[in-house]
């Protein structure tokens, strides 16, 4: 009898191992299906490009308001207003 149970006891540990496996290993597969369905529809409908104007001035202007004078106006203009006073 004990070798009986010592059998039943080690089928059902082998039994719960490999439905373990099989149900994780089942799982990544249909993980990785519907990854690879998304980047199929991905593909196939890609998002409506904007216009250029929106993706060309968030990359050129970082910093806010760019103005641009050269340094010679600058210096004209403060000197200027120096002699006005």
């Amino acid at each position: 009898m004990p070798k009986l149970n010592k059998i039943l006891w080690s089928i059902g540990i082998l039994f719960i191992v490999s439905t373990t496996l099989v149900f994780s290993f089942g799982i990544l597969l249909i993980g990785a299906g519907l990854l690879s369905v998304y980047g199929l529809y991905r593909h196939f409908f890609p998002k409506k490009k904007r216009p250029p104007i929106y993706h060309s001035r968030s990359q050129m202007f970082t910093f806010g308001e760019v103005i641009d004078l050269k340094s010679e106006v600058v210096h004209e203009t403060i000197e200027v207003k120096r002699i006005d006073k």
